[in-house]
């Protein structure tokens, strides 16, 4: 077991103009968190700055995506003992200090995950239209298949306890793309308990965002065909217990 409760993963890609100062803010909160950074085969110096900061760093040794970033921390965080993990953006848009209420949540309420929302407080990111249309329809898809409302179902800042994030280690059990909305209707599905709480996001320190310009027309394609895995899958899943 672990000294503290916590694990913060931070997926990273490209990000050495930004990680710093990320890890900065997060080591002045003295949290009861390790940090474990995810360097997903960047080609600039994002590992070489984060190990300045006596954090846990993996390097992919080319990149992986997002999805892959993630599961690595999973597994790290599994080998180690984990209770919980909390997922943490490299690229400034996250608050720190808005970790210490994801973790009161845990602590005072019977949950498997907590998720920042933009949307329940004062947010100063800046979302582009294309953006703001795929999280108004994963929003009501969600609606419509699972009967739970989540008005952030793309936000990044989420957190797990073990029991979520042990069973998705395994790379056929978790998405190879964008763990957003499917990753949520497959756990909504699987009767976990979600709560968000309110959260303010900022526009990215430096460089461009994974979701900029038109990519997330893209996105949600992809997060559609995901959407269907997940709903065949469990519905496989209730035939053969039935």
């Amino acid at each position: 077991m672990t000294a503290n409760p916590y694990l913060i993963i931070i997926p990273a890609y490209n990000e050495g103009d930004n990680i710093g100062h990320v890890l900065h803010q997060l080591l002045q909160l003295r949290l009861k968190a390790d940090i474990l950074v995810v360097n997903d085969g960047s080609l600039d110096h994002t590992e070489e700055i984060a190990r300045r900061y006596g954090v846990f760093v993996i390097s992919h040794p080319t990149n992986l995506g997002y999805a892959a970033s993630l599961q690595t921390g999973y597994r790290f965080a599994a080998e180690k003992g984990y209770p919980y993990i909390i997922q943490f953006d490299g690229d400034g848009q996250h608050d720190a200090r808005h970790l210490q209420k994801v973790m009161k949540s845990f602590q005072e309420k019977n949950v498997d995950i907590v998720i920042g929302s933009r949307f329940l407080g004062k947010s100063e990111m800046k979302i582009g239209f294309f953006k703001k249309l795929a999280i108004l329809f994963f929003r009501a898809l969600i609606r419509i298949l699972t009967g739970k409302k989540i008005t952030d179902p793309t936000s990044g800042l989420r957190g797990f306890n073990k029991r979520v994030y042990s069973a998705f280690t395994h790379s056929d059990r978790f998405t190879s793309e964008y763990p957003d909305s499917n990753f949520l209707i497959e756990l909504i599905l699987n009767e976990y308990q979600i709560i968000e709480i309110p959260v303010n996001m900022k526009d990215r320190i430096n460089g461009t965002g994974m979701h900029s310009g038109l990519k997330p027309v893209l996105y949600i394609v992809q997060v559609i065909l995901s959407i269907l895995i997940v709903l065949l899958r469990h519905k496989l899943k209730k035939w053969v217990k039935a």
